[in-house]
């Protein structure tokens, strides 16, 4: 790195790095470095990445749904699921008007669908669609 550099040199001690990496990256936006390593980690499950996935291409799913995509008896929806709401990846809503309102429905949040067009950009090298 160079000597020229415009930005101010952390302090090397935890506390003073992670207030730089604060400032520098989130300094003029919502969220917080633990928010964006919280996200990273909910998203570190490769079944609550695919989730988030389905849910990017879907917009809004029924749980039954999500569950029926899954067909993994073993697998515990509710807690990847709590994971990603947590994480501020996904969203619990109400049914649609046209569907039954008994069900529940999960979105993706705009910081999610930022994830993954993220990801799909870095993989491609194209914007998603």
């Amino acid at each position: 790195m160079s000597s020229e550099s415009t930005h101010p040199t952390p302090d090397p001690d935890e506390s003073g790095l992670k207030q730089y990496v604060e400032e520098q990256l989130f300094g003029n936006s919502m969220g917080t470095l633990s928010d964006h390593v919280a996200r990273k980690a909910a998203l570190g499950d490769s079944r609550r990445y695919a989730i988030l996935y389905y849910l990017w291409d879907r917009e809004e799913v029924a749980r039954k749904e999500l569950a029926s995509a899954i067909d993994d008896p073993q697998f515990d929806l509710t807690h990847h699921l709590g994971k990603l709401i947590e994480a501020g990846l996904v969203a619990r809503t109400g049914a649609p008007e046209d569907e039954d309102s008994r069900q529940t429905f999960y979105r993706i949040t705009h910081i999610g669908r930022q994830e993954v067009a993220s990801d799909i950009e870095n993989v491609t090298g194209s914007k998603p669609q």
